[in-house]
């Protein structure tokens, strides 16, 4: 296990919910946006999956959709470790409470 991995696996002091979230990873620079799927998520961190790894940008926004909204929100990440198209990203600011509450309330009934 690589030393990053296993700094990650005793890092971690935090419960994530586990999820099937499609968000969007958007690099610093504003360039190329791409879909990928939020597979856990917590106030200060997630994991992702890519269809396609992108090159690695330590700094990121990811796009978390709000569900009944019709929007996103915004959140600004660091790239903590990766394994194959999947990565463990730590959020710059913990997710207020509300904001995990929209995000994991999932589609109204009827949408």
């Amino acid at each position: 296990m690589s030393a990053e991995l296993k700094q990650h696996y005793e890092v971690r002091s935090e419960d994530r919910a586990a999820v099937e979230l499609t968000a969007w990873y958007v690099p610093s620079d504003q360039s190329r946006a791409q879909r990928v799927i939020v597979k856990n998520l917590s106030q200060s961190g997630a994991k992702i999956e890519f269809a396609n790894c992108p090159d690695r940008s330590r700094r990121f926004y990811l796009a978390l959709s709000l569900p009944g909204e019709g929007g996103s929100k915004r959140v600004e990440c660091e790239w903590r470790w990766q394994i194959n198209c999947a990565v463990g990203v730590q959020f710059v600011r913990p997710l207020p409470f509300d904001l995990m509450g929209q995000v994991l309330a999932g589609p109204a009934q009827g949408d």
